[in-house]
């Protein structure tokens, strides 16, 4: 499940405090479960909700939520266009005047795409890009991930997986 990875390298490279403190940030598999259906081939979609749980974090949680946001666009845009308009949900436990435990439930899909070789000596498996919505909307231009404008990429890669990280820090 290469959508846990990819946000944990993405809150890392936009949140500094995870820079310093990785052991603050935990992502987990919970409910998940396999789709599947008869097929020319023995393809599935891993269907799941990831949890991200930040532990004392000192800020405020926009910090937190506009990066989730634009990920989300960037690797599960359907969620974005989902009726209720509620791409996630969270918990927060406030500790103290200054620090916070928060909790976000994303509810994900990854296709894989299991193909069988021509010469019979097995499979390959690709993970599929998301379809693009970013046309989706006539007459709205803007996006979360603008918000991530001042950004280089971390890995030169077409990998799905690969991480932009901000080219000036954002403030603190």
């Amino acid at each position: 499940m290469r959508k846990a990875d990819s946000l944990r390298r993405w809150l890392t490279a936009f949140i500094p405090d995870l820079k310093t403190h990785p052991d603050r940030l935990q992502i987990y598999v919970e409910a998940g479960s396999i789709n599947t259906r008869r097929s020319a081939t023995p393809s599935f979609a891993y269907g799941y909700t990831l949890k991200v749980l930040v532990t004392d974090f000192a800020g405020d949680a926009d910090r937190i939520m506009v990066p989730v946001l634009a990920w989300i666009e960037k690797e599960q845009p359907q969620l974005l266009r989902r009726t209720d308009g509620q791409p996630f949900s969270f918990e927060a436990d406030l500790l103290d005047g200054d620090t916070s435990d928060i909790e976000i439930s994303i509810d994900l899909t990854e296709t894989v795409l299991v193909l069988p070789r021509a010469d019979g000596s097995g499979y390959d498996v690709e993970h599929p890009p998301e379809p693009d919505f970013a046309n989706a909307f006539a007459g709205v231009d803007t996006s979360f991930l603008q918000g991530f404008g001042n950004t280089e990429l971390l890995v030169d890669s077409d990998a799905p997986g690969a991480v932009l990280t901000p080219a000036i820090p954002p403030a603190a």
